[in-house]
């Protein structure tokens, strides 16, 4: 399995890739894309940060335990 913490970078660098493309594509910016993509980032980050949210709380679980 991968290590908790090391998900938890990953899950990161998605989420910030995520909010990147939406400050270059969202509807805020010169040439927006269609309302669906901008949907389906909208989406990717909640459920990035959902699972981000689990991991913590399985790392610390962890951390306790140890």
């Amino acid at each position: 399995m991968t290590d908790p913490s090391e998900m938890i970078a990953w899950l990161d660098r998605r989420i910030a890739s995520a909010m990147t493309w939406l400050d270059d594509h969202g509807k805020g910016s010169k040439k927006p894309r269609p309302d669906h993509e901008i949907e389906t980032k909208e989406y990717d980050i909640a459920r990035f940060e959902e699972i981000k949210a689990a991991y913590a709380k399985a790392l610390a679980k962890r951390d306790a335990a140890a």
